[in-house]
């Protein structure tokens, strides 16, 4: 079933004076598969893009998150299904909006649970023979551009390698992550490091290693890699998420990766540059 060429997330009208978005079968299927269905029906009998503005808005914001990251979703799926790209499975298309109210609810979680702890956390050394990897990645929206970081220390809190990189194109958030863990993970493991722990501030990436749930998503393919890079290349692993004040270097070095050049992202070995051991004593007498 191809998506209906004639339809159009701009809210146009169709031939029969109706919203196409809310008439085509498969775009249906993306309705009820994210149990908005009751919403489609109340929204395709409003005469207006302005009053379907309006209804939208006036919902409670996780029904309203749904239906915008759908119209997203749907309008990028429906421009690469017409320039003759493979269409997108309907798991793939609310994979979009359920992302965005996930992550939603995990910022206000973790906002909440930070200001609860005093933003107390602090980066803890690991224990003797243990590799610690903080990763972190960077990504603006407005650009689809993004950038990553990484640090490895070891038991006694020594750093022995960082990194960070630039991506001209990525597409969201979570894959821009994605490429900072594949980027540590392939630094570390050419190192022979054996026995690693993980760390990041998104718990979407730790749920998307540590479980199958995310490999249909648009990074999939960068979750299944490196979920193999950890299967296949190191004794012993784990991923654990830490807010963000227990990764400040990694989030620092991701910042600093913009300016990186495109083509050639730096990874430095002990001795690092000074301007990342500023990163790592600050992080240290940080209060």
């Amino acid at each position: 079933m191809d998506i209906d060429t004639r339809c159009a997330v701009c809210w146009r009208l169709d031939e029969d004076g109706g919203h196409c978005f809310f008439k085509c079968k498969f775009a249906k299927e993306c309705w009820r598969a994210l149990n908005l269905e009751d919403a489609r029906q109340v929204l395709s009998g409003l005469s207006s893009a302005k009053q379907v503005t309006e209804h939208v808005l006036s919902m409670p914001e996780e029904k309203k998150l749904l239906i915008v990251g759908l119209v997203w979703a749907w309008w990028d799926a429906r421009n690469k299904a017409n320039v003759g790209e493979q269409r997108r499975s309907t798991d793939e298309i609310i994979y979009r909006p359920r992302s965005v109210v996930h992550q939603e609810k995990e910022a206000v979680t973790e906002g909440v649970q930070a200001n609860a702890r005093g933003h107390a956390q602090r980066w803890i050394s690991p224990p003797p023979d243990v590799w610690k990897i903080n990763v972190d990645a960077a990504f603006w929206d407005d650009e689809l551009a993004g950038a990553w970081g990484f640090v490895v220390r070891d038991s006694n809190a020594t750093a022995v390698l960082a990194g960070a990189g630039r991506l001209a194109v990525v597409r969201d958030a979570l894959c821009t992550e994605a490429h900072a863990c594949l980027a540590a993970l392939q630094a570390a493991a050419s190192q022979g490091m054996q026995h690693i722990i993980l760390e990041t501030d998104s718990r979407v990436l730790v749920k998307a290693l540590q479980t199958n749930e995310h490999d249909l998503a648009q990074g999939g393919a960068l979750f299944r890699e490196a979920k193999f890079t950890l299967a296949t290349m190191f004794s012993s692993w784990s991923i654990v998420h830490v807010y963000r004040c227990g990764n400040s270097v990694a989030h620092s070095l991701a910042r600093l990766g913009r300016d990186r050049d495109l083509d050639h992202p730096s990874v430095w070995v002990h001795p690092l540059p000074e301007f990342v051991n500023n990163l790592l004593v600050r992080d240290s007498t940080a209060p």
